[in-house]
């Protein structure tokens, strides 16, 4: 079950908003802002948020699923933003001449 402090940490570990969040999970603004502060909100409202996190990345960690003092808890699983998509090799131009008269061998 989603707790409110899950859902602020969540939207903390992606950056978004509670307007981004309520946009993705395609429920109301006030709903989010509700839900955060502790009010009652419909169940399926909660299960939406749950779902938009979790597509946005985010793990969640139960009471119970922690040894010793843990408690509930969030994890980001991928970046939001990663800033290299896939492994590049980038070869420059003024290394790609030789260094070495032909036949120096190393």
């Amino acid at each position: 079950m989603l707790t409110p402090a899950q859902c602020r940490a969540a939207r903390a570990f992606l950056d978004w908003s509670q307007k981004a969040l309520a946009d993705q999970s395609k429920i109301e603004a006030v709903t989010v802002q509700a839900f955060e502060a502790g009010q009652p909100v419909a169940s399926d409202a909660v299960a939406a948020l749950l779902q938009a996190l979790q597509s946005g990345g985010i793990s969640f960690i139960d009471d119970n699923a922690t040894s010793g003092a843990g408690g509930p808890g969030v994890r980001l699983l991928k970046s939001p933003n990663p800033e290299i998509v896939s492994p590049e090799t980038v070869q420059y131009p003024e290394h790609m001449a030789p260094d070495a008269p032909t036949g120096a061998g190393g």
